[in-house]
């Protein structure tokens, strides 16, 4: 049971948001364990990426392709409100997008 609830407490806290006036003056708010994704695509960091999913193994899904399935997935992680991969286009972070996009 405890592991059904930490499953169900991780995928339900799949939502931040970053306020940002300038790539490097930004506020997050929302659940701060998840804030490095959209911190990652502000600043176009795809091993900052990487290692968010890397660390969310185990606690989201069972591997690192399961989690990068979960939180590209419709219902899954939220920066500013939309899906990582439009937040990733509307930030121009291109290596970031272009990581994710090949994810998918």
């Amino acid at each position: 049971m405890k592991k059904v609830l930490l499953v169900t407490l991780a995928l339900s806290a799949f939502t931040a948001s970053a306020h940002m006036k300038s790539e490097d003056d930004y506020r997050f708010a929302g659940d701060q364990d998840y804030s490095g994704f959209c911190k990652a695509v502000v600043t176009d960091d795809v091993t900052m990426l990487k290692r968010g999913v890397t660390d969310k193994v185990g606690l989201v899904a069972g591997s690192r392709k399961d989690v990068l399935r979960k939180l590209l997935s419709i219902d899954g992680m939220t920066c500013n409100g939309i899906d990582l991969l439009e937040f990733s286009k509307q930030r121009e972070a291109s290596k970031v997008h272009a990581y994710l996009t090949d994810k998918i």
